[in-house]
């Protein structure tokens, strides 16, 4: 039953950046931003068209559904406006100059006419615009302004597909953070049952039919193959030197937990095993076919990024680089490049805290953030002079803390049958060396009697 559909609601909280000097920032000055929420949803989660592929593997499609959490979220409501950096506004500047410079000067001038109410590179918007509802541009096919517009739009609308965040409606392009994610799925997902091998149980054998996706180097590099866990069921018997890896498609790529520390959740004993400090380092050696030389860096030439985030361009449509939130164990170039941001492993890590019996999930946290690098553009009269900077966008943690009914479960169930066995086991001990002495007394009396 609670694979079918998960009997209580994820927490997902989204914190946004307030930019404090969009003028400035046109100028060249220092980003200066304030994180600002959290904005708490209740994230309800099902799997449908479940199927049995054969003895051993099941396949079924993860269904998601947000839910906004008023009491949660405080003072924090949808309606909640701040200023944010015009994603799809810096991504539609970034790829003209990058494929067709020479358009630039002509895009840049009917800026006005597809985006209307939300020009410009930095606006302020609703939150539930930005993460939900979406944020217009190319209205009516952006017919109406100039003729270039309505070419551009007819471009964007053609490709709107490519992205994860751009959906075409009602004659216009809209674009939005979770959208995309919202009481719909990402694909279909091929498991493992564990029948043959209770190790294997919720490991990934395939997504969308593919044992490899297409997005990153190499047809059939380690960075392609599709492995890992895919649910919240681990195996039994947790030891510490296990290694997990969880597979997630919104980044189109796995990561590594490893154990970390002894936690105690409502009273019941916990490992806790956390994401690797290199998730997003190219120094992994497994990392490096993330990279596919072809990042258009902060000083606008190709190649690599640093350590602590990775190009998620081939994997979104969108140039966004994925990090851990406040760039935590990011490269210090990128760190410094704004003001605002306060690493801290203790609430930026991700982690999951397992009960080392049952491997039933005590408490877990999975937490990105997603940037966007700001530069100068050549050539252009709107982005001549901007900063440049690793620009954070929004951070998300969607966490789970086992509620009472499942820990009073364990407790009840689980622990006091097993004190039970224990009881029994430790009676039939006793009553196993009781029987040996009596044996070892007759044997004695039997002999001096005779």
């Amino acid at each position: 039953d609670m694979f079918k559909k998960m009997p209580f609601p994820f927490t997902f909280k989204v914190f946004l950046f307030d930019i404090k000097n969009p003028e400035e920032i046109m100028q060249g000055a220092k980003p200066i931003v304030k994180e600002t929420g959290p904005f708490v949803y209740k994230v309800h989660k099902w799997n449908s068209d479940i199927k049995w592929e054969g003895p051993d593997d099941i396949s079924y499609y993860a269904y998601t559904r947000f839910e906004f959490d008023e009491d949660a979220s405080g003072r924090y409501t949808e309606d909640y406006k701040l200023t944010i950096l015009n994603t799809p506004y810096l991504g539609m500047l970034l790829k003209v100059a990058e494929t067709q410079a020479a358009a630039l000067p002509m895009v840049e001038g009917v800026l006005a006419d597809i985006f209307k109410e939300n020009d410009g590179l930095f606006i302020k918007v609703k939150v539930k615009d930005y993460l939900f509802d979406g944020l217009r541009m190319c209205e009516n096919e952006g017919k109406g302004g100039d003729f270039a517009a309505g070419l551009v739009c007819k471009q964007v609308m053609a490709q709107a597909g490519d992205s994860k965040n751009l959906r075409v409606e009602n004659n216009s392009v809209l674009f939005a953070n979770l959208h995309y994610k919202n009481d719909t799925h990402l694909g279909r997902f091929t498991i493992k049952a564990g029948v043959k091998n209770r190790e294997e149980s919720a490991h990934l054998a395939l997504y969308n039919n593919q044992s490899y996706s297409t997005v990153w180097e190499g047809e059939k590099s380690i960075c392609n193959r599709i492995e890992g866990l895919s649910t919240t069921v681990f195996p039994v018997n947790i030891e510490k030197d296990m290694i997990f890896e969880s597979f997630a498609e919104d980044i189109c790529r796995r990561m590594k937990l490893t154990y970390k520390m002894d936690e105690t959740v409502k009273g019941l004993k916990g490992y806790k095993f956390t994401a690797a400090n290199d998730s997003f380092s190219l120094k992994n050696k497994n990392n490096t076919c993330y990279c596919n030389n072809k990042s258009t860096l902060l000083d606008g030439n190709l190649g690599c990024v640093k350590d602590g985030i990775t190009d998620l361009s081939t994997c979104t449509g969108s140039p966004v680089m994925v990090s851990f939130p406040h760039l935590l164990y990011a490269d210090k170039e990128y760190l410094n490049s704004v003001d605002g941001l306060h690493p801290d492993s203790l609430k930026h890590e991700s982690f999951v805290i397992l009960e080392p019996l049952s491997g039933f999930p005590l408490s877990l946290a999975q937490r990105v953030q997603f940037n966007i690098f700001l530069r100068p553009i050549e050539d252009s009269e709107i982005m001549a002079n901007v900063s440049r900077a690793l620009f954070p966008l929004i951070w998300i943690e969607e966490t789970l803390q086992l509620d009472d009914k499942f820990t009073d479960m364990l407790k009840n169930k689980l622990f006091k049958a097993l004190d039970i066995v224990n009881i029994i086991k430790w009676i039939g001990i006793a009553s196993g060396s009781a029987c040996v002495l009596l044996s070892i007394f007759l044997a004695i009396y039997n002999n001096k009697a005779s």
